[in-house]
């Protein structure tokens, strides 16, 4: 159980913790009737408006039209190297140009090393009319780097020269407390009132608002009846009562056990309450099972995962103190990262001691303003001081809430679930055509559609699905996405929908690399792949197309139809031939990967009579089961690929089960803890697209168990060139092999959506062919409004 919690944790809080916010409360001045004003919806906000600090998406997105970038990106994810005169590339048909904030040029040296040489334009000015500079980005970085940093961005694991030299010594507070343990009695480094002032207030404190914080998404984005059952009460009980919350809190997150035999509540320590008698768990008892679920082998709470913002958007160390993130010297280090050099009011190089191909995409990072975030008279390059003191970010952090940067528009305030701004007259790119942005909170899926045809709101971001389509066509007086009230822009996810199949689990014999454990893996593989079409046409209409590479669409690394070599998934029989033809019915098609799948059965050691299976070879089965997360109700894109593909092996002998989860957490405990064999869920993809975290044998979330020594070699060695075209054929090995091994069959790619009021807003003026990394907010100066 202690195993599962701490797997859990770490891959659900990856969610942000956000407040909700009626439409019906939005009605305000400046709304979306104002003629200069566009109004923007968002799902929740945590009110972290910081370049530095900002972590769920919404946050992020406020923060970004504040702020310039160093580099960007360009429709498909690949880096805009050379911003200053611009670059045009093709997408979709159409050549599109994309500006940015400075070039970059990349030097491969001849002892391993890599410099990135960095030039800016010198005409980029603040939203207050200052210029910036080279030294504005090396604070930025500086701050990145600081050993006490607990933001997102991972600057600060790269191979960046000196760095590590930089960074030792020196340790938050907090991190040297845990370390230390509750016992210790050397207080060289802190007192003993601070260490029992820790134990005794200090975490408790943080860890029942990080508990609470849980407790609120949950009930914001997860409260209906439904849900509610699994405590025993009503979605309308729960609301009036925090009690009731914080347990609900638990039980969906999976640190309850839920309704015992006796009517009580019970936690996954095996306390009870009883609720019905007015006895509830407090958000310390959530914290206390936090704590329990995150103990290590060695009986020790690992702090280190709960705190960790990488593995959590908001983690516990976003509730502490300040006094417990100040930085602690505990031994000499360098006052100086020797890698990053400045060569001039506007450039600077940073040397890398390896090449790192994932590196470039770290200077991505936005322009700061060091006289607003930091302090100018602590910034003396040549005597390595750089805009705060190391170790100390309080300063920086105190402007969490009101962002100030070189981008499109300036923050003026956030008031009632509303952030309100005003077009930056100094943007490089031109000041904004629409004087005023507002984005409004807006939790609801329904009120996102409905604030938009009222007049709420002019832009929203509903989820996709065919019952949505058909609402918004409904408003328009020809009945299609695009009308006279509503134009829909569809894109293509940054993920994709796949099937997992683990490769310890499911074998021939003890090796899960042999070719027969391989040949076992496809069989399945063939069977769900046949079946893809008509269950996410069913469930998504025209909207989501199949995939066939253990890749998004979206990337700018994943095979195109037309490339040399491209093949559908699980498309070949045992012999390596064409299982369809061009003139096969769908009936045909599920009738040959019926007989291509037994055929794989009985070449990986299947005993077959009269084509049925009917034994199994040593450590395999004739019984697998595949976990799902469908509501308990087949609510799934992928559920009726399964119906479809259980009653097809059922036929020649073999069953599997389906194992449909209500409860999301069980289904991520199921295949993070290697108990599952298959399993359906999603990745989302990165704007890299290096592999080794999902598919190296060391990769933290390779939940497949794949283990090929080709595949790891290839994955490294994509991530030790800065040759694109290189990098794609590298990825496309190595997702050959991965296909190989069977462990994954890609089944979708879906659409998201923004909703635009077609009466209020120019569409025309609206960015052109968007993708997940190139949105309406990319050429937001551009839009007019009606």
């Amino acid at each position: 159980m202690k195993k599962r919690m701490k797997q859990l944790l770490a891959m659900t809080l990856a969610a942000s913790m956000v407040a909700s916010l009626s439409v019906s409360a939005l009605a305000e001045d400046g709304g979306a009737d104002s003629g200069d004003t566009l109004v923007a919806s968002v799902t929740g906000l945590e009110q972290k408006f910081s370049p530095f600090f900002a972590s769920n998406v919404d946050d992020v997105n406020i923060t970004d039209m504040t702020q310039a970038y160093l580099m960007y990106v360009d429709r498909v994810g690949e880096p805009v190297l050379n911003g200053i005169e611009g670059e045009t590339r093709s997408y979709n048909g159409t050549d599109y140009t994309y500006t940015g904030t400075s070039d970059i040029v990349i030097t491969e040296n001849e002892d391993g090393t890599v410099t990135y040489a960095i030039t800016m334009r010198d005409d980029i000015q603040f939203s207050d009319g200052t210029y910036a500079d080279i030294d504005d980005v090396i604070f930025t970085m500086y701050v990145y780097l600081d050993p006490t940093y607990d933001g997102s961005t991972t600057m600060y694991s790269c191979p960046i020269v000196g760095l590590d030299e930089y960074r030792s010594g020196m340790d938050s507070l907090y991190n040297l407390l845990v370390a230390a343990g509750e016992d210790n009695t050397d207080f060289t480094y802190w007192t003993e009132e601070q260490q029992t002032g820790f134990w005794s207030e200090g975490l408790p404190e943080a860890g029942a608002a990080f508990a609470q914080s849980i407790v609120d998404y949950c009930v914001t984005n997860y409260l209906d009846d439904d849900y509610a059952s699994y405590i025993g009460s009503t979605a309308e009980e729960i609301s009036a009562e925090e009690g009731l919350q914080v347990a609900f809190g638990m039980i969906m997150w999976g640190f309850a056990n839920g309704i015992n035999d006796d009517g009580l509540f019970e936690d996954i320590m095996g306390n009870t309450y009883d609720m019905a008698n007015g006895e509830y768990p407090t958000t310390a008892d959530y914290w206390a099972n936090l704590e329990f679920g995150y103990t290590g082998e060695d009986g020790a709470v690992d702090y280190a995962t709960l705190s960790d913002t990488e593995a959590a958007s908001s983690g516990l160390f976003t509730y502490l103190a300040d006094e417990y993130a100040v930085g602690i010297t505990t031994e000499a280090s360098a006052d100086y990262v020797s890698g990053i050099v400045r060569t001039g009011d506007y450039s600077m190089e940073i040397t890398t001691s390896e090449l790192d191909a994932t590196f470039i995409y770290q200077l991505g990072i936005q322009i700061v303003p060091m006289a607003y975030y930091g302090d100018e008279e602590l910034y003396d390059y040549d005597n390595h001081s750089f805009g705060f003191t190391k170790g100390d970010l309080s300063g920086i952090k105190e402007k969490t809430t009101s962002p100030m940067g070189a981008g499109p528009y300036i923050f003026t305030e956030y008031s009632n679930g509303v952030v309100y701004m005003e077009a930056n007259p100094y943007y490089f790119k031109g000041e904004p055509a629409t004087k005023y942005l507002n984005f409004v909170e807006i939790t609801s899926e329904d009120d996102k559609v409905s604030g938009v045809t009222t007049g709420t709101i002019d832009i929203a971001d509903p989820s996709y699905s065919a019952e949505r389509a058909a609402e918004i066509a409904s408003y328009n007086s020809d009945g299609e996405l695009d009308g006279d009230v509503l134009t829909t822009l569809l894109y293509d996810f940054r993920g994709y929908g796949y099937i997992g199949i683990c490769a310890d689990n499911v074998k021939v014999g003890d090796d899960p690399s042999s070719e027969e454990s391989r040949l076992l893996r496809k069989a399945f593989g063939t069977i769900f792949a046949v079946y893809r079409e008509e269950s996410v046409n069913s469930y998504y209409g025209e909207t989501a197309s199949i995939v066939n590479y253990p890749i998004s669409n979206t990337s700018w690394a994943a095979p195109q139809v037309t490339d040399d070599g491209y093949t559908v998934a699980y498309s070949v029989d045992v012999d390596g031939n064409a299982i369809y033809t061009d003139d096969m019915s769908v009936e045909d098609k599920y009738a040959a990967a019926l007989e291509a799948a037994l055929a794989y059965f009985e070449a990986a050691g299947y005993t077959v009579e009269d084509g049925v299976i009917t034994a199994a070879p040593e450590g395999a089965s004739l019984s697998y089961t595949v976990h799902i997360g469908a509501s308990g109700s087949g609510d799934h894109p992928s559920f009726l690929l399964l119906s479809n593909a259980s009653e097809a092996l059922a036929s020649i002998g073999i069953t599997l089960d389906i194992n449909d989860h209500a409860n999301a957490s069980e289904l991520y405990a199921a295949y993070q803890t290697g108990e599952a064999d298959m399993w359906v869920a999603a990745w989302q993809a990165g704007t890299d697209p290096d592999m080794y975290q999902l598919y190296h044998s060391e990769g933290s979330t390779n939940y497949y168990t794949i283990n090929d020594e080709e595949l790891d070699e290839l994955i490294m060695a994509a991530r030790q060139t800065t040759d694109q075209t290189f990098r794609k054929s590298l990825y496309k090995s190595a997702m050959e092999i991965i296909m190989d091994w069977g462990v994954e069959v890609p089944v979708y790619q879906r659409s998201e959506m923004f909703v635009v009021s077609t009466e209020r807003v120019n569409v025309d003026s609206l960015a052109q062919d968007m993708t997940p990394y190139w949105s309406w907010m990319n050429e937001v100066e551009t839009i007019e409004m009606n």
